[in-house]
């Protein structure tokens, strides 16, 4: 029988080892975060729009013919039986030069949105990282808080008993019982504050935030930064654009294919012809320069942003290392400073048991000492953004 119920207590165990919910990678939080963002779904149709542009623009002709029929008769003058019939298709065709730049725009263009998605997939990441790291920090913060009313409940509770029986003072009694009520409002407030940033992190992936991540394979981090590939991919979408455009200072020409049959009295046979047309549109000044001119515009502001952008990048890197090095200076001060605190907060505890030092001293120590345990939590925290940051920068997403 003892067999019997140790052998069930080993399979209830392993059952709810099973069960117990595995810890989210970074790339399945990114996954489930990207199918909610609305610039992420974008991206996702418009590569089926630019894919349906590809195939296009690998086309022999720049776009569908058309097909078109007329007739012609004299029913209403003098009816004497003249018919005829037009039947007639007309397809444009490339200008010289255009074919080939429309494919290259393409081909960029499709580049481009990969490395926006690149980007944007990476910026997705970082909030993600930022949120969580805010809400572990918020609830460490509401953990320290509800640490600190169990010590003033405590308290309070002692010095209530010993003002009934006579051995302590009833202006330590509201000292407690002030600490008290300032340590729950301080609790509500954090536990409000990590709630909200909870929700907002839910927001995003549709789950609540993990306590921990499962770690990711080492890999090594993008270079050049996702969002400089994709600042430069779009200034050469923006080169590949102004080509086309230069390519295109007219209309397409147009080459139509008309078959008539026609006769000119009733009882008359019909005859039958072929016609070839062609269509060449003529180019206009102003309208040419207005879409060159925009043209170079876009590739002036793509190059710019692009510039400005990696400049930018640069400064940051050399930010964030700088950053990254205070952070671990403060978090080690902060750890020293919590080591101080905590030994005067067990003497000035041990001095007021004895009666040499009043209330006062010992409230005054425990407020430096939960006011340390937060600063060493900041700290911590501020170190793991600090180097959520440098990764952002390095191009390393998960």
């Amino acid at each position: 029988m003892r067999r019997l119920f140790a052998l069930f207590v080993v399979l209830c165990c392993a059952l709810a080892a099973t069960a117990r919910p595995a810890a989210a990678s970074l790339s399945e939080l990114l996954d489930a975060a990207w199918q909610r963002d609305p610039a992420a779904r974008a991206l996702d149709a418009r590569r089926d729009e630019l894919s349906a542009l590809t195939e296009l623009a690998a086309g022999w002709t720049p776009g569908p013919g058309a097909v078109g029929i007329a007739n012609r008769n004299d029913r209403p003058f003098d009816n004497r039986g003249r018919q005829e019939w037009e039947l007639e298709y007309a397809q444009p065709v490339w200008l010289p030069g255009q074919a080939a730049a429309r494919r290259n725009e393409a081909a960029v263009a499709l580049r481009a949105l990969e490395a926006e998605r690149q980007a944007l997939r990476l910026e997705l990441a970082r909030r993600l990282v930022d949120t969580r790291l805010a809400w572990l920090l918020a609830r460490g913060q509401a953990s320290l808080a509800e640490r600190r009313v169990t010590v003033a409940r405590q308290l309070a509770d002692d010095l209530a008993r010993q003002v009934k029986a006579g051995e302590a003072a009833r202006f330590d009694l509201n000292l407690a019982e002030s600490e008290r009520l300032a340590a729950e409002a301080a609790m509500a407030e954090q536990a409000l504050a990590a709630g909200e940033l909870a929700r907002r992190f839910q927001v995003l992936t549709g789950s609540p935030p993990p306590l921990t991540l499962a770690p990711a394979a080492a890999e090594t981090p993008i270079t050049p930064h996702p969002g400089l590939v994709a600042a430069r991919e779009a200034a050469a979408l923006a080169q590949a654009r102004l080509a086309t455009t230069r390519q295109s200072l007219r209309d397409n020409p147009e080459v139509g294919l008309r078959l008539r049959r026609e006769r000119d009295a009733s009882g008359a046979e019909y005859g039958d012809s072929i016609s070839l047309r062609l269509v060449i549109p003529l180019a206009s000044a102003p309208r040419t320069a207005a879409r060159e001119a925009a043209a170079i515009a876009a590739v002036t502001e793509r190059a710019v942003a692009a510039e400005q952008l990696r400049s930018q990048l640069e400064q940051d890197r050399a930010q964030a290392a700088d950053q990254l090095a205070t952070a671990a200076r403060l978090e080690d001060a902060a750890r020293t400073r919590q080591g101080l605190a905590a030994d005067n907060l067990r003497l000035a505890d041990t001095a007021w048991r004895l009666g040499e030092r009043p209330l006062e001293v010992l409230l005054r120590a425990r407020a430096a000492a939960f006011d340390a345990d937060t600063a060493a939590l900041r700290a911590h925290y501020t170190r793991e953004q600090a180097e959520a940051w440098r990764d952002y920068l390095k191009g390393s997403a998960e």
